[in-house]
C-alpha cells in the first residue's frame, strides 16, 4: 500500500525489501525529502515519488523512550497533587 502520510523529519521509514533511511529534510516548497540511508548515504525524494512509495515507519529506540517518558510525567504531577490533599 503507497505512503499516505507525510514524512516527518527524523523518523526512519523501511522499504517493502527491508532497506531502511531516515528522513533528514522536508522542504514543502520545493516538494523535495532529504534521505540518509542506514550506510550513510543520502539522497532526495521528490513528493509525488514518496506518495508511491510502499513503507513503513521504523519504530526507534528513542520513540520508545521519549514515550516512557511522556507516560511519567504524569504520574509524577498526580503524585505531587496528592501530597497537596493532604
Amino acid at each position: 500500500m503507497p505512503m499516505q502520510e507525510e514524512p516527518i523529519v527524523g523518523v526512519q521509514y523501511e522499504d517493502p525489501d527491508g532497506l531502511t533511511f531516515e528522513v533528514t529534510d522536508f522542504d514543502v516548497d520545493e516538494g523535495t525529502i532529504g534521505i540518509r540511508h542506514h550506510d550513510g548515504s543520502v539522497g532526495e525524494i521528490d513528493i509525488d515519488t514518496w506518495y508511491e512509495l510502499e513503507l513503513r515507519r521504523c519504530k526507534t529506540d528513542d520513540g520508545a523512550e521519549d514515550d516512557e517518558e511522556t507516560e511519567e510525567k504524569p504520574d509524577e504531577e498526580d503524585d505531587e497533587d496528592d501530597e497537596e490533599e493532604q
